[in-house]
């Protein structure tokens, strides 16, 4: 008798179906597991053997040989424990094989047959919805971040025992039960959504965190509020990320770099339900999901120091495991004091940051990552920190330019936006007139971000940062004058190809701030002077 079942397992951020196909038949007791079977696998004899006792079934004393297939990937982690279980239980189960035909089985088994939480699920339910399979069975806190998934029947278990349970009720009789189950867990999924359409719909000044100073309620923490003068610099922070354009940052050290890098993640907008489920599949695959988390509804800020290794970075290793640049997909990765990074991995980063992803290669197999990231870097302009600054420097030229040429002219190239941050004036450190909120800068990024998915809504990216060609030349249009601007421009400063594409993005952003179709040449100016920083410290 051979009983059929379908689980899967993670390669990558992407899941891969895995059809577990269980021949029990006469002979002495024997149990063995091919297909490639990695080594949590073959464990996974003794997992399922003491579960299936300790729930209360008998296993079979027979001859009991379990193919995994495709047997040419090697099957790793221990996913396929509850499938295995279910197909040897399956004279338990009163389902029919259609039935089991379209359903999925997914977790891991601990000795007294309780299902235990499992990083990656999300990512292989997601592929076995793409395959037409119409139920999955996986362990109860991981529902939370795969009830979300339209169009496919996520079911939550405790135990062996419980799935056995609910695969032998009728079909209304398990719909309810499922039902009291999830509300008893994690409430009523309705109210919940009424409860954040209503919260979108309150003021939007109400907020619950930090200092409020006086006629400023709703004042974040890392709030823009909170950064005294600074005004261009926080102008062009607003445009980087309403464009998802890249911003190096420099100037000597305490002028509030650092605070204007790390206060970008409160006026990142919030993500599409396709970019949460993106975050949410690379944050469960790499196991940085708390037990029972749902869906993530933020954009990732990641910050490594900058003593982190190239693999920690971009990612590799013997499994070729994700590195933040995966971690910060959709999201901000910043780089603070960016010279102090190995030059080795700011070289890595000439390819993902092109082409939004990153392929790791390994002997044994190739995985391809995902890496739709926002570079925000920050750096002094020489050692001492005060080259070109209000304080005298004390570093030797050759000293400045070994310090400055650790940021090479590929990756300058592909920075969009410079900006110098400077010593504050007094009068400017006091002057709260032209001080906004993260929350009022966020509602016009979030304009601009509108406009954008519109724009982009056939496409498979959605911020002007990422157009191709085809898009800038659409899109971009420049009547004469900008014309004539972007001419006098490209001509005397001797702008790369790639330097005036992406002068024509952010003046395309600059636009869209303003919710002007055209671009004009009072944008292509203000684009062209982020520039200036570069011109005053890399021009070399």
């Amino acid at each position: 008798m051979i009983n059929k079942i379908k689980s899967g397992m993670v390669m990558g951020v992407d899941g891969l179906i895995v059809d577990i196909e269980v021949d029990i038949s006469k002979g002495m007791p024997y149990f063995s597991v091919v297909g490639l079977a990695g080594t949590e696998v073959k464990e996974s004899k003794e997992r399922v053997r003491s579960a299936i006792i300790n729930s209360g079934y008998d296993f079979p004393l027979n001859r009991l040989v379990i193919n995994l297939s495709p047997a040419d990937v090697k099957k790793d982690g221990s996913y396929l424990d509850l499938g295995i279980c279910v197909g040897i239980l399956r004279g338990k189960v009163k389902k029919s094989d259609d039935y089991l035909a379209e359903s999925g089985f997914l977790g891991e088994l601990s000795l007294d047959g309780k299902i235990k939480n499992m990083r990656g699920i999300l990512s292989i339910v997601i592929r076995m919805k793409k395959e037409g399979i119409k139920r999955v069975f996986i362990p109860i806190s991981n529902y939370p971040e795969c009830r979300e998934i339209e169009g496919m029947e996520v079911i939550g278990l405790d135990s062996v025992k419980e799935c056995i349970k609910i695969l032998n009720m009728a079909p209304d009789q398990m719909e309810s039960y499922l039902a009291s189950k999830y509300i008893n867990l994690y409430g009523d999924k309705n109210k919940e959504h009424n409860k954040e359409d209503k919260e979108d719909k309150e003021d939007k000044n109400e907020d619950k965190e930090t200092e409020v100073p006086v006629g400023k309620p709703g004042i974040m923490e890392d709030d823009f509020y909170n950064i005294r003068g600074n005004i261009i610099a926080k102008r062009a922070a607003m445009i980087a990320v309403a464009g998802g354009h890249n911003m190096l940052m420099i100037g000597p050290p305490g002028t509030g770099k650092t605070m204007i890098a790390r206060s970008i993640k409160t006026i990142l907008p919030r993500p599409s339900i396709k970019e949460e489920l993106e975050i949410t599949q690379i944050y469960s695959a790499a196991g940085l999901l708390k037990e029972g988390e749902g869906i993530k509804k933020v954009r990732p800020f990641r910050q490594p120091h900058h003593t982190a290794t190239k693999i920690s970075i971009i990612g590799g290793g013997v499994k070729a495991s994700m590195g933040e640049i995966t971690l910060a997909h959709r999201g901000v990765l910043f780089l603070d004091e960016v010279a102090e990074f190995s030059k080795q991995i700011l070289e890595a980063l000439r390819q993902p940051i092109e082409d939004s992803m990153v392929n790791i290669s390994r002997i044994n197999h190739s995985v391809t990552y995902p890496a739709a990231f926002q570079l925000i870097v920050s750096m002094n302009p020489c050692p001492c920190g005060y080259y070109k600054s209000h304080k005298e420097c004390t570093c030797r030229q050759y000293e400045i330019d070994k310090y400055l040429s650790k940021i090479s002219g590929p990756i300058l190239d592909r920075m969009d936006v410079f900006c110098e941050v400077g010593k504050v004036d007094f009068e400017d450190f006091d002057d709260r007139s032209q001080r906004m909120t993260s929350r009022e800068i966020l509602e016009i990024i979030e304009s601009a971000r509108h406009i954008q998915a519109d724009r982009f809504k056939d496409r498979d990216f959605y911020v002007n940062s990422q157009m191709t060609s085809e898009e800038i030349e659409k899109y971009c249009h420049l009547d004469q004058d900008s014309s004539m601007m972007s001419s006098r421009i490209y001509k005397k400063y001797g702008l790369s190809n790639r330097s005036y594409t992406r002068l024509l993005k952010l003046a395309r952003t600059i636009a869209d701030l303003e919710a002007r179709e055209t671009i004009s040449s009072k944008d292509i100016l203000e684009a062209f002077s982020y520039r200036k920083a570069y011109y005053k410290y890399f021009n070399r």
